[in-house]
């Protein structure tokens, strides 16, 4: 196993990771539960606690002994996190969409931190990244198509609560006849 994958964490990167692993684990509930459902609600919530979890924790974890750019991430995804679960909580005007934008690039910034884990712990998958996983054109590919499929998720799901909410307010036929 020590010849495959690489598990030597800090004693803080073993609950970052539990944490990460648990938010993509949630996230997938609430995506496909209805929305406003109960399931939809504690799923989110299991979602939004673990993932600023996440956050929190790898503000903590200095492997190169310094502050830098997964910092700023985790400090992003906090602020996304936190855009979109106070938009669902107070619901103001335009929340629906606010909720879902903010979800949504906290999942990307998730997603795309384990495609970095993986290019990092799995020992082949690092060989053919080679020593800078960040300039590596093939897990710069992976980032970006991910990128583009939350891009994508985001404005699907902005047309769909588009089209729910104008449905919701038109009038039935029989009501604009009399």
């Amino acid at each position: 196993m020590n010849r495959f994958v690489d598990l030597n964490l800090s004693f803080l990167g073993w609950p970052h990771t539990v944490a990460c692993v648990a938010a993509m684990a949630a996230f997938f509930p609430v995506m496909f539960a209805r929305k406003g459902s109960a399931a939809h609600q504690s799923w989110g919530h299991v979602y939004a606690l673990t993932y600023a979890v996440a956050c929190v924790s790898s503000l903590g974890i200095y492997q190169l002994h310094k502050f830098w750019f997964p910092h700023w991430l985790a400090i992003g995804g906090i602020v996304v996190l936190a855009s979109g679960y106070l938009a669902a909580r107070y619901k103001p005007r335009g929340w629906r969409y606010i909720h879902l934008t903010g979800m949504l690039l906290s999942a990307s910034n998730l997603f795309g931190g384990a495609v970095n884990e993986v290019f990092l712990r799995i020992k082949p998958l690092r060989a053919m990244a080679g020593d800078n996983i960040l300039a590596s054109p093939i897990v710069g590919l992976i980032q970006g198509v991910i990128g583009q499929l939350f891009i994508i998720l985001i404005v699907v799901y902005a047309v769909l609560t588009r089209v729910r909410s104008r449905r919701s307010r038109r009038p039935l036929i029989e009501e604009t006849v009399r």
